[in-house]
């Protein structure tokens, strides 16, 4: 087998089942406003529009819960995800907090890292990278239902390096802000190729098998072309924001499949500017 680059030091501490409920307590918000049409309310105070997203449960919209989502929330993830960004903001008060995700879709993790500084009175930088313009207009509305100033960055390969980095530093004055790049994130700053699908399949990856028309799925899919940016252009843009210098406090990847191509290339990147990592992986040969 090919060496891997370490990613961290060596040592994965994984979180246990009775860490859990006291981690989401952490997120708790101290006020919750009542229910609103359309909206899930949730322990932390975020807002998600459920008529957005084809695949959440209708009865859903217009209710608020207090509830912590152990095992999972019922309609997106599984309680370890909180519980990911709750240990990335442990000790967080120095600095902006800064979240990268990658894979993004609505950018359910960087909405919910933005409204958990501003809870705690911290400046806040996210980046949420998606390839399909469709969700990241979702990410865009789930933003602003949150009241986070968000700014879209769009163009060519050459382009989104400079693009990010003009945004991040005219938003630097915001307390809190949210970066939606239309691209996917990749190895390099280039062109892949990305399935053309519905909109409400979130399993679509970029595509890494040439000389088949078949995704990592084994599903048929027309692809086309799209610019892509490298994780350790995004990771440097985010750090080199303010005076600071510190490391992104979390990545977060889910990428459909394709998460082990893309950190065995960035492993180096990811290990010097980041804090912790979460990856949802979706073969036994990634994990």
């Amino acid at each position: 087998m090919a060496h891997v680059p370490s990613l961290g030091n060596g040592v994965s501490v994984p979180i246990t089942a009775t860490e859990i409920p006291t981690l989401l307590e952490t997120l708790r918000a101290e006020h919750i406003i009542a229910a609103e049409p359309d909206m899930l309310i949730d322990w932390m105070g975020v807002r998600t529009r459920i008529p957005m997203l084809p695949w959440a449960p209708s009865d859903l919209a217009g209710t608020m819960s207090t509830a912590l989502p152990i095992p999972d929330d019922g309609y997106r993830s599984e309680d370890v995800e909180y519980a990911a960004l709750a240990r990335a903001l442990q000790g967080v008060s120095d600095h902006p907090v800064r979240v990268v995700e990658v894979g993004a879709g609505w950018a359910p993790w960087a909405v919910a890292a933005m409204v958990q500084a501003r809870l705690r009175k911290l400046p806040g930088v996210a980046v949420a990278v998606e390839a399909d313009p469709r969700k990241c207009r979702w990410a865009v509305q789930h933003a602003e239902d949150n009241s986070i100033p968000v700014s879209v960055v769009t163009g060519k390969p050459r382009q989104l390096v400079k693009r990010l980095r003009e945004a991040l530093e005219h938003n630097s004055a915001a307390d809190q802000h949210l970066v939606v790049i239309q691209a996917a994130a990749w190895v390099e700053t280039g062109t892949v190729e990305f399935p053309e699908a519905p909109v409400n399949d979130m399993g679509t990856a970029v595509w890494t098998l040439p000389g088949t028309d078949v995704d990592y799925r084994g599903a048929h899919l027309a692809h086309q072309k799209i610019p892509a940016i490298a994780v350790a252009d995004l990771l440097e843009s985010i750090c080199s924001t303010g005076t600071d210098a510190a490391p992104v406090d979390l990545l977060h990847i889910d990428v459909q499949g394709v998460e082990f191509d893309l950190l065995h290339a960035t492993a180096a990147a990811v290990q010097e500017h980041t804090r912790l990592m979460a990856v949802g992986t979706h073969n036994r040969w990634s994990e």
